[in-house]
């Protein structure tokens, strides 16, 4: 009888045990532990707000990357992005912004897909063939057509403080309310 119970003890120990570190997995999502194949770019920002590392990046609320580190360049934040590589084709003009998951939840960033830069080619050579001029091909432009290694995105929206807002708010209510009682 006491071996009994020493064995069902013992078994109850380690399914709670099993069971701790199923939820500890599945709260610090695992899948960030695998070595996934990442390019870094970077983006300059004019204010990040609460925007930490390991945050994600997202696309259509689909993460497709994290924040490695932000760094302070030219007292503007720097923030460094590994992106997984199976998203290699995200148009360089895609403009970048940080937004909040809910109320009160955690910040992130978003990404606007771009106008892929083949497209507006062809759209330039269209309109040129009809109006009758003639264009230059801008096929050695300096920028990439896609976000590739070491890119730096400048094409970015700052974080919305809500302090700054609710102080927006009170600061322009109080000063309507001294315009109507002249």
């Amino acid at each position: 009888m006491n071996r009994k119970v020493e064995i069902t003890v013992g078994l109850f120990m380690v399914i709670v045990i099993c069971s701790v570190l199923f939820l500890c997995f599945k709260v610090t999502d695992a899948t960030t532990f695998t070595n996934n194949s990442t390019y870094r770019i970077y983006a300059v920002f004019d204010n990040v707000g609460g925007l930490k590392a390991r945050s994600p990046v997202k696309i259509g609320g689909v993460v497709i990357g994290r924040i490695s580190n932000i760094t302070l360049d030219s007292y503007k934040p720097y923030v460094a992005i590994d992106i997984n590589s199976q998203y290699d084709e995200i148009p360089s003009s895609s403009t970048l912004s940080i937004k909040t998951s809910g109320l009160l939840g955690e910040q992130f960033i978003d990404v606007a897909m771009g106008i892929d830069s083949d497209l507006i080619d062809d759209i330039d050579a269209q309109e040129a063939k009809e109006s009758g001029s003639i264009t230059q091909n801008n096929a050695t432009s300096e920028q990439p057509k896609y976000f590739e290694q070491g890119f730096v995105v400048h094409n970015t929206k700052p974080a919305v403080v809500i302090e700054d807002l609710i102080g927006q708010f009170l600061y322009s209510s109080g000063s309507s309310d001294k315009t109507e009682k002249k």
